[in-house]
């Protein structure tokens, strides 16, 4: 069973839009050159980032344009892959008095950083520079970055949860394809993933989906019932209701009752992109950080489609942030970073060499939509209309893991829905209660 990794936005785990893989070099461009040495005169800027070595060599490149554009300074990048992994590193070189300038914050961690201090308000920087048009960007994505009503940061992407399914053993089966069943509600989906799932030993077995049972996959779900995992004010756990209770029951069932989903195998990050990759699992729910390696990998047909719906249609909202940090000695020449690697230019390249959706609207709506690519990735620019942000809060990497413990509990059938949810719900306000008292 995978376990909570950190904060929510993803909200137990990380989401996993965003690096993983091994360690990168801090400085070196690909082929192994070194970086070019700071001129004497000149500026040296810290950019921290957490991505695998493929995104890194393109902000490699972004980086080398910014230099071009911006003589006497040089930028050196620090990237750590992972996410809560880098975030944790973050924050003990922010502590320790040696930030970087500009930094790159996974969504789920931005609200940690923010009520610490760690950050520079931006909106100063953007009243002066009469060019950078915040309107360009979401304004509830803009809401997402701000912090007792500071701006903070700023996405440098964007991401939802959408269905990956296999178009070939959908026809296999004689079914019709999500975007052809209607409203395709949870009856629909449960009904199709039991017509797609074969039984087998091994690697003959067929599921009709893989389904992870951690963090923010299961927000859609709550959100789909009725159901959230905090109150309005963001005070208090409110995973205790019967709604919530019936939307993890219906993904429960999908394992436990219905067997159409596999049980997941322990310390297996990847396993169900390799399951649907694999033409193993004929749904997958992900999003489109998970493009690329679909791509690369399927040898049949697939495509996307919306999250099936019960009361209500809900995906998450989800973001990696770029943000100025508030310890940077050359805040002008941080601006000037930040900046860049948010324009238009650079959300283009990061949407056409790494599949990133644009948190600007100009290119989300322009280039990202009208690009011509093998599947539907206009049902990623709809799901915005109705996507959710998580309930990020500050003390939420002290709490997580106590609800992720319950629902480790109820997933393997050690506790049932109701009792497993309230002691999630007793367990985090009480610890909430202690922490913003004071006590330990």
């Amino acid at each position: 069973m995978r376990t909570c990794m950190g904060l929510a936005g993803a909200m137990l785990a990380a989401m996993a839009a965003g690096g993983c893989g091994r360690p990168a070099p801090d400085t070196a461009p690909p082929g192994g050159a070194t970086a070019p040495p700071t001129p004497a005169s000149g500026v040296e800027l810290a950019l921290f980032t957490w991505v695998r070595e493929d995104e890194l060599a393109v902000n490699q490149e972004l980086v080398r344009a910014f230099e071009q554009e911006h003589p006497g300074i040089s930028v050196r990048i620090i990237n750590i892959s992972g996410s809560a992994e880098p975030m944790a590193k973050l924050h003990t070189m922010t502590a320790g008095g040696e930030p970087p300038d500009v930094a790159s914050l996974h969504g789920a961690f931005f609200y940690s950083f923010a009520d610490s201090g760690a950050l520079r308000d931006l909106e100063p920087f953007i009243r002066e520079d009469r060019t950078f048009d915040l309107a360009d960007f979401d304004p509830r994505i803009v809401e997402m970055c701000r912090w007792k009503g500071k701006l903070y940061s700023l996405p440098r992407y964007t991401s939802i949860y959408a269905m990956f399914y296999n178009r070939d053993l959908f026809d296999a089966a004689g079914l019709p394809y999500p975007d052809k069943q209607g409203e395709w509600t949870w009856g629909d989906y449960l009904k199709t993933v039991k017509a797609l799932t074969i039984s087998g030993e091994g690697q003959a077995r067929q599921y009709g989906c893989y389904l992870d049972f951690w963090g923010a996959r299961i927000y859609p779900w709550l959100w789909q019932n009725g159901a959230d995992l905090m109150d309005a004010g963001r005070q208090r756990l409110t995973l205790d209701t019967p709604e919530a209770a019936d939307a993890i029951r219906f993904v429960v069932d999908l394992r436990r009752k219905h067997g159409v989903t596999p049980e997941p195998t322990p310390g297996e990050r990847n396993e169900g992109l390799d399951m649907f990759a694999q033409g193993r699992a004929a749904t997958y729910i992900s999003g489109p950080w998970d493009v690329r390696e679909v791509n690369r990998r399927a040898n049949f047909r697939w495509d996307v489609w919306h999250l099936p719906r019960k009361k209500t249609r809900a995906t998450m909202l989800g973001t990696e942030n770029y943000a100025v940090m508030a310890g940077t000695k050359h805040p002008k020449e941080a601006w000037e970073l930040f900046r860049f690697l948010l324009s238009p230019r650079s959300q283009q390249t990061m949407a056409e060499r790494q599949e990133k959706m644009p948190s600007r609207l100009s290119v989300l709506r322009g280039a990202y939509l009208t690009q011509t690519v093998g599947y539907n990735r206009k049902v990623f620019v709809d799901a915005l209309e109705y996507a959710q942000p998580p309930p990020n809060i500050p003390e939420w990497d002290k709490v997580s893991h106590l609800i992720q413990e319950q629902l480790d509990l109820i997933w393997i059938g050690k506790k049932p829905v109701e009792q497993g949810l309230r002691d999630a719900t007793a367990k985090v306000n009480r610890m909430l209660e202690q922490l913003r008292s004071g006590a330990e």
